[in-house]
């Protein structure tokens, strides 16, 4: 019906209005405050339990159950409903487990790679032992990795003797520290630390606890001559390094004498140091090192335990089991607002110091007060207020229009529709392209007149998939989809027009609504339906939540009623925002006005709307200094957030939640908050993340009204209602329970008892995570070898949890040191362990050119972590150039973000070394372990066997993009592959030189899944380095063959009868290729596996002649498969030229791309595969780690100067 360019111009434009389009359908269903408060608490209870699934209760209307399915999906979640009213019940469950398996895949491998395999299997066939050592029962790993049991995790706080603390100083700031709240409580505070073992001190903001409380340990140790040793936690960097400053400025004395800090990559201690001020991260590492660690320790003070980050609740729940084996040992735990209630039970009765902060009186505003007050109404609130009152009328009219029903029944029913208009159509058509309008009007004409399922099923796709309402009103006779099928009795249609919100009060030109079409066409199942469900409307909603809070007027019911049946409270307002800012700035005479948003997005937006848009803030506009907050913005000007503005100049700050504690601006008066955040969480059954704009507690809420009453008393401004308030929850949900826990799975076993598992370990938090998100973990940490079956760690479980990344970034960076490929892999795994450095900018016009910016950096390599390497490389230049700030303004960097990068290389360099996996001189130096890192076909190998299973298939017949638990995804709007989406995606996937991508994280945004840091990567390097080492022993039998009775030898053409295997890289990736190629293939990934085990158990043995020749052998076959994906010059470059450090040259494998093979016949033929059997070489024992001196193998070696890569 539709032609070929329609369709495409419909396509553009889906993509382009997805996520517009969701919030405004979201808009459309009107439903009432209090069931939107009911759902959100109802979904966000089952988000974080064991429950895989949850019914909601048959009074539901259906524009709740819409509501409730739109929710639903946003979250990933699978929604359905069923039964007949007034029984119909919605369920939604979790997504969990995999897809099925993803249609058998074609591997082509050329020639010349099955020459380079073939000669490496005739000189180093591989032997029983070698096989052996991949099965899964094997257990030799756990004999030698229990020698690293007593390792001490490096990266931790140094061991120090206990010291009488010298006296402190007089300083100036004396005056300041008897000033503070918390100065009146000392020795109350002092006593009741001294007589229990925990201590609970909830102090206000500006109270001085986090700088006092461990002055006021060292003064009375100082007076009482007994020796001390202090340990302070901070969540961030900053205010560890802060606070340490300024303590020791308060004490006369500069900082690594008696106070200290220490933070990844930077530390400033000296042995005289008893006040240790530290991250979280730097006191686990500690934890690690053994609970003989904290022996010499008297205090550890646990700050900002409110923001409940997975390391805080990590190390408590440690720290409860260290009090009981060190009686000397005392914890005290400090936080703006405290869960008191969870932390006396969780570490039992134990004292509580409240401290009051030093702020002024604060005048709250809720959002009925905020409406009230300045008579904010926006044209959708106008017109629902007219839609309210036009509705009486029209039901009056309705009335007369049926006293002439019998004198039109020898009309056709069209007819009657058309002749009987009273009222021109109002609904929002003008906004559809007119093909749609007629589209729309046509399907609903065919439906009525001529009864035709099939328009239907085109009205049901036209409303998905193009953004039309539900609801939409025929153009001439303002009839809706829900009046054609209740005329004509389409129960079905129906049912699926109700279930999507359908307005059953919805009125047609003549006034009819859906039930009198039914009962003027006698459809009795139809008038039955509408009646029930007209019936469930009328309930009261009291079923779903019970409202507390104050009893509001009726005007403030009504205007509430209003608001939120004409804005979706899920997005932030900005016409409301601009309404109360310019009623500040107009009432009042000075002040700065604070306004929390949620994310980028909302601060680009109104800030343009401030400096450019709205003509009430331009003149004069050197009234207004508007500063940005946000961590991912340039925070050049932050400091000047901080300043006083000049008498006459308005300071306005929109910030994200960094705000609340992290930044402190004194001359605050006014406080708008739009009581939402951006929260990350990370759904462990579909491992996919999600950034989404969530509600805040009850606790941050508190915290953004303090930030009003800093210097004077202030004023802060709710843009969400009492009702609203009231139920938020008390606190955030911690992180432990929305973050992947495979890295603090891996540090529990070096924290827990050896009897303890993980599971039993974690069920001790405050508030344990769920337990299938503790079993998926340690299932992806046995995927990835760190642990073995018996969940004991094994040596390279040990090896990645004594590098300071995440499980897989460490394995990819081992794999890399066996590949020598190192310095790419590194600067990229520093990058993704860190953050993205690229910076959004400012002005909302320049986010075009910085994706562009950072496309470029890509050099059509299909590959975003080819952007960061090269971003990386090209500051570096710079650096060295001196221009380094000036570069990364230009390119949108973040000089801060590429400075830690640079640091967390040099420290992860130096964590190789002392592990022996990088050397001073000789084999494995520097040098030899960077020979192939200008072959970008062998970094992406080792970018595979870290990132791997997060694979992504390109099916180039229908341009679809699935993985093994989404059926469709996108790219991120950051990746240099997006692109593909924004052009011609038909023509583009076609061209795609390979079908296969890996991704380092998938996100959801509403019910996109999207994929963020792509490279495009061919099958054969996931062939060989995809999946898990260890191995069934049914995966290495021989081949099953069919029966020759199986197929007639006739029926069988050329290419039938030729001899196929299957490799099975895990369960839903197979390759079929030829018989040959695929035991060739096998067997390398097989050499490739043993290799990187034993260089993983001897990181400091020799290479021997067999090594070398196993990673020459996969870098000639990454290298010859030709994939047109092109690579530029210089990727192999290292930051700083070192020593000239002659070595051999040694090839080397990687671990993590091993996985599950499975070779399968498809041949009658029964010939064997043309592989070697097994010998004794002694080259190729995987435990006795032989130093042989190195030779030059007999296998070619591959050039690696072209500039387009066949990887």
């Amino acid at each position: 019906m539709l032609n070929a360019s329609t369709t495409s111009q419909k396509t553009a434009k889906s993509q382009k209005t997805s996520r517009g389009s969701i919030s405004k359908r979201l808009k459309e269903i009107r439903i009432d405050e209090e069931v939107k408060i009911a759902v959100n608490l109802s979904l966000e209870r089952f988000r974080y339990s064991d429950e895989r699934e949850m019914e909601f209760p048959s009074s539901l209307t259906s524009n709740e159950r819409a509501f409730i399915h739109r929710m639903a999906q946003s979250l990933g979640y699978i929604s359905k409903s069923k039964g007949k009213e007034p029984y119909r019940i919605l369920t939604i469950r979790k997504k969990g487990g995999l897809e099925k398996p993803q249609p058998t895949m074609p591997l082509t491998v050329s020639q010349n790679s099955l020459y380079f395999i073939r000669s490496l299997l005739q000189r180093f066939p591989i032997t029983n032992k070698q096989r052996a050592d991949l099965q899964l029962n094997n257990r030799s790993d756990m004999s030698v990795a229990a020698e690293h049991g007593e390792s001490k995790a490096s990266g931790g706080l140094n061991n120090g003797i206990p010291m009488v603390p010298r006296r402190r100083s007089p300083t100036e700031l004396d005056s300041f520290r008897c000033s503070l709240p918390v100065h009146e409580r000392q020795e109350e505070i002092v006593q009741l630390i001294r007589e229990n073992r925990v201590v609970l001190v909830v102090g206000e903001t500006g109270s001085g606890k986090t700088t006092q409380i461990p002055q006021f340990l060292l003064d009375e140790c100082s007076r009482n001559g007994e020796p001390c040793r202090i340990f302070c936690t901070q969540p961030r960097r900053l205010a560890a390094i802060a606070v340490a400053e300024r303590v020791a400025a308060e004490r006369g004395e500069s900082v690594g004498q008696t106070v200290g800090y220490h933070i990844r990559l930077e530390s400033r201690i000296s042995p005289k140091t008893l006040l240790t001020f530290c991250t979280s991260g730097v006191f686990l590492r500690t934890l690690m090192g053994g609970d003989a660690s904290l022996t010499t320790v008297t205090h550890v003070i646990v700050d900002e335990v409110h923001e409940r980050d997975g390391l805080t609740d990590f190390l408590l729940t440690k720290m409860r089991d260290v009090l009981q084996k060190i009686p000397t040992l005392k914890l005290i735990l400090s936080s703006a607002a405290l869960d008191v209630d969870l932390f006396l039970r969780y570490f039992g009765s134990c004292p509580v110091i409240h401290i009051k902060g030093r702020h002024f009186e604060v005048q709250e505003l809720f959002l009925e007060d905020i409406l009230r007050l300045t008579g904010f109404q926006n044209k959708d609130m106008k017109k629902y207020k007219e839609e309210m009152q036009t509705g009486m009328k029209l039901t009056f009219i309705s009335s007369l229009v049926r006293v002439n029903e019998e004198k039109k029944r020898c009309l056709h029913p069209l007819c009657i529709i058309v002749c009987d208009c009273l009222s021109q159509n109002e609904n929002d058509s003008d906004q559809l392209e007119p093909w749609l309008l007629k589209e729309m009007d046509s399907c609903m004409s065919n439906a009525f007149l001529s009864e035709d399922h099939d328009a239907f099923t085109q009205l049901f796709n036209l409303i998905l998939y193009e953004n039309v309402n539900v609801d939409y009103k025929h153009s001439e006779t303002g009839t809706t989809p829900l009046m054609v099928a209740a005329g004509r009795g389409f129960l079905t249609q129906m049912e699926q027009l109700l279930s999507m919100g359908a307005d059953i009060n919805m009125k047609a030109s003549n006034g009819w609504t859906a039930l009198d079409f039914a009962t003027h066409f006698q459809q009795t199942d139809a008038m039955d339906l509408l009646k029930s469900s007209l019936a469930e409307s009328s309930q009261d909603e009291s079923t779903l939540v019970q409202c507390g809070g104050a009893e509001l007027s009726t005007e403030e019911q009504e205007l509430l009623r209003q608001y939120h049946h004409s804005f979706n409270d899920e997005r932030v307002d900005l016409d409301l925002i601009m309404n109360l800012l310019h009623n500040i700035v107009s009432t009042s005479n000075d002040g700065a006005v604070l306004i929390f948003l949620p994310g980028y997005d909302e601060i680009v937006a109104l800030r343009d709307r401030i400096l450019y848009d709205d003509k009430r803030f331009s003149t004069p506009s050197e009234r207004y200094q508007v500063f940005t907050l946000h961590s991912d913005m340039q925070t050049l000007d932050q400091k000047k957030a901080m300043k006083t503005s000049p008498p006459g100049v308005r300071k306005i700050i929109l910030s994200t939640n960094i705000a609340e504690t992290s930044i402190t601006i004194n001359d605050v008066v006014f406080v708008i908050d739009s009581g939402k955040v951006k929260e990350k969480s990370f759904d462990t059954l579909s491992h996919v993340s999600m950034l989404k704009t969530i509600w805040i507690s009850k606790a941050s809420a508190l915290q953004r009204q303090g930030r009003a009453g800093r210097c004077r008393p202030g004023i802060c401004f709710h843009l969400f209602s009492r009702l609203r308030f009231n139920n938020m929850l008390e606190f955030q949900v911690p992180q432990l329970l929305r973050m992947p826990l495979q890295e603090l799975c891996l540090q529990t076993k070096l924290l827990a008892p050896s009897s303890c598992s993980v599971a039993e370990f974690l069920s001790k938090a405050p508030q344990p995570p769920p337990a299938h998100a503790v079993r998926n973990a340690v299932h992806r940490l046995k995927t990835i070898d760190a642990m073995d079956q018996y969940e004991g760690l094994t040596d390279l479980g040990y090896h990645l949890a004594d590098l300071p990344v995440e499980p897989h970034l460490g394995k990819m960076v081992l794999c890399a040191v066996v590949l020598k490929c190192l310095d790419p892999i590194l600067t990229i795994a520093c990058t993704l362990a860190y953050r993205d450095p690229f910076v959004l900018p400012a002005q909302g016009s320049q986010k075009r050119v910085a994706l562009l910016c950072r496309r470029r950096f890509s050099s059509s390599s299909f590959s975003d972590h080819m952007a960061l390497l090269r971003a990386f490389q090209a500051w570096q230049k710079a650096r060295s150039e001196g221009w380094e700030r000036a570069f990364c303004e230009k390119n949108f960097l973040s000089q801060a973000t590429m400075d830690m990068i640079l640091g967390m290389r040099t420290q992860l360099l130096g964590h190789l070394r002392a592990l022996g996996f990088v050397r001073a001189r000789g084999g494995s130096d520097i040098r030899d372990v960077n020979l192939n890192s200008e072959n970008w076909a062998v970094v992406k190998a080792a970018l595979v066997a870290g990132m791997y299973p997060n694979l992504v298939h390109v099916n180039k017949e229908t341009s679809l993009f699935s993985s093994n638990r989404e059926k469709k995804v996108h790219f991120h709007p950051t990746s240099a592959l997006n692109e593909i989406k924004e052009n011609s995606s038909a023509k583009l996937a076609q061209d795609l030189p390979t079908d296969w991508l890996i991704y380092d994280e998938m996100s959801r945004g509403h019910r996109m899944a999207s994929v963020r840091c792509c490279s495009m990567v061919t099958p054969l390097t996931l062939a060989i380095f995809g999946g898990c080492a260890k191995q069934p022993y049914s995966v290495l039998q021989e081949p099953a063959l069919p029966k020759a009775t199986d197929i007639p030898l006739d029926d069988m053409s050329d290419s039938e009868t030729e001899d196929l295997a299957e490799i099975r890289v895990d369960d839903w990736l197979f390759f079929e290729l030829e018989r040959e190629a695929a035991g060739l293939v096998f067997e390398l990934r097989q050499k490739w596996q043993n290799l990187f085990i034993r260089r993983i158990r001897c990181p400091s043995k020799s290479w021997s002649q067999q090594d070398e020749a196993i990673v020459r052998t996969l870098v000639s076959v990454t290298e010859e498969q030709e994939a047109g994906l092109q690579q530029p010059t210089g990727i192999g470059q290292r930051p700083r030229p070192m020593p000239s450090e002659e070595g051999p040259q040694a090839f080397v494998n990687n671990p993590k791309t091993s996985g599950l093979l499975q070779i399968k016949s498809h041949s009658r033929n029964e010939a064997s595969l043309p592989m070697s059997q097994p010998s004794g070489d002694p080259h190729s024992s995987s435990n006795s780690c032989p130093e042989t001196s190195d030779s030059t193998s007999d296998i070619p070696s591959p050039s690696s100067s072209g500039k387009v890569l066949r990887c």
